[in-house]
């Protein structure tokens, strides 16, 4: 009698066999899919969150094939970027330019505001003002050219929109800010079009906040505006580190994300916002990067209007500030002497008088109760502009006639306004020029004057 046929496990057979390849199977298949999982989980916290790419049209593409400065282990430079721009485009200049650094070495946040209309010279020759960056190359091109005006390793960028930020600001609930003076000035924008604040301490909604930052219809243009970012940025860190705010930081992130451009992935985002709570007791040292201004020459075709820096005093003012926590609290100079400068003059002890201070609170105390003295900064003493021993040797004493004035950047009707001074006030003269007078303002700025504008102090 033929035995039976050996029976063969099949994939379908119930018996012992069959049973251990379908765990073996189970098992493999679910280990995949959790490598998968992982892996696409890992993928996505770690990958850049919405980068923004140059235009197609660029002829700066090989950006990112440039060395790079070593990065610092103990702190994240992070580029601030503002543009008037739609997310994920890139057509628009730079409003808003600042360097954010998390100093973990010293326990400090420093902010350098570099001027829209920084005068800098792009990697084919080409000079231009730096807010173009952003409309010729996007992001990484602004990313380099601030990187090699200041020579400081920059870890990402983050850009904002304007309509981003007001929506930033209104989840927050609105912002308490001192707004300086009366501020209104049409934009000619189809959105946010108007610019309307009155004076005082106020909390201001999204689009209010908004006209603050943007506004610089005041004697010191574009540099007054600088100040205003700091101002607005140190209130946005302290509204953030509100201890309610503090723990919505996950759910402000997922709100928030989707009016950001940036590099940074959502695990780095992340970490930065654990350590929010160590942050909070970071004081804030702000600077705008010195330098002078120039007004277009009608004897060189196409000049412009342009915030003139000095290479050197440029470096060295983002490495005091990144090392030492010291920064000009003036940054206007005259242009000679941005021109001339030198670490050995008006970079010196007596111009670098402020310091980081222990504690955020402090800081901002020191910030709402010492601003006159401190913008005195470029020349020493506050009291020397108007009284006690000269700012320099030959300095006469002088008072304004009848009128308020404006005080020019150099000897001219052509050079911008840095400041202004009003009848009676006491300022120094420090030389003639041509039927101009060089001063010193009581607040340490230094600009020219018309000399009949002035007379000598009884």
């Amino acid at each position: 009698m033929a035995g039976r046929p050996r029976r063969h496990n099949s994939p379908h057979s119930t018996g012992r066999g069959g049973t251990g390849r379908w765990k073996r199977a189970i098992v493999l298949v679910t280990a995949a899919a959790c490598v998968g999982v992982a892996g696409g989980a890992y993928y996505a916290l770690h990958r850049p969150l919405k980068t923004v790419p140059a235009p197609s049209a660029s002829k700066y593409t090989d950006v990112a094939e440039q060395p790079k400065i070593p990065a610092d282990p103990d702190r994240t430079n992070i580029l601030l970027i503002g543009s008037d721009t739609r997310p994920g485009e890139v057509d628009g200049n730079t409003d808003v330019l600042i360097l954010c650094s998390i100093d973990r070495a010293h326990h400090r946040i420093e902010m350098l505001s570099i001027p829209r209309d920084t005068k800098i010279t792009f990697p084919d020759g080409m000079q231009g003002k730096i807010n173009e960056a952003l409309s010729l190359g996007g992001p990484a091109l602004t990313e380099r050219m601030v990187s090699e005006l200041l020579d400081v390793h920059i870890d990402n960028y983050a850009l904002t929109h304007f309509g981003g930020l007001v929506k930033i600001i209104d989840t927050l609930g609105g912002i308490r800010i001192d707004v300086p003076e009366r501020m209104y000035y049409r934009t000619g924008d189809k959105e946010y079009g108007v610019i309307n604040l009155q004076p005082g301490v106020q909390t201001l909604s999204g689009a209010q906040a908004l006209g603050f930052v943007r506004f610089r219809h005041d004697r010191l243009g574009d540099i007054g505006r600088t100040q205003r970012q700091q101002e607005f940025l140190k209130a946005l860190s302290h509204k953030l580190m509100d201890p309610a705010n503090i723990v919505r930081l996950p759910q402000l992130i997922r709100e928030f994300w989707g009016t950001i451009d940036t590099d940074m992935s959502l695990a780095q985002v992340i970490h930065l916002a654990t350590q929010a709570t160590s942050f909070k007791q970071y004081p804030i040292v702000t600077e705008t990067l010195p330098g002078s201004f120039h007004n277009p020459d009608p004897n060189i075709p196409h000049d412009a209007s342009y915030w003139i820096v000095n290479p050197a005093e440029a470096r060295y003012a983002a490495k005091h500030l990144l090392d030492d926590g010291t920064h000009v609290a003036n940054p206007v100079q005259d242009p000679y002497i941005t021109e001339h400068w030198s670490p050995a003059d008006g970079m010196g002890a007596k111009a670098r008088i402020r310091s980081a201070t222990t504690t955020a609170d402090t800081q901002q105390q020191n910030d709402n109760t010492t601003s006159t003295s401190a913008n005195s900064a470029v020349s020493g003493d506050s009291t020397n502009a108007t009284g006690g021993a000269p700012p320099s040797p030959g300095a006469v004493k002088m008072v304004v006639t009848g009128q308020t004035i404006n005080v020019r950047s150099g000897p001219g009707t052509n050079y911008a306004v840095v400041a202004s001074a009003t009848a009676g006030e006491m300022v120094w003269k420090l030389e003639e020029f041509n039927g101009w007078d060089k001063i010193q303002l009581p607040e340490g700025a230094i600009g020219y004057v018309a000399s009949w504008l002035l007379q000598p102090s009884p």
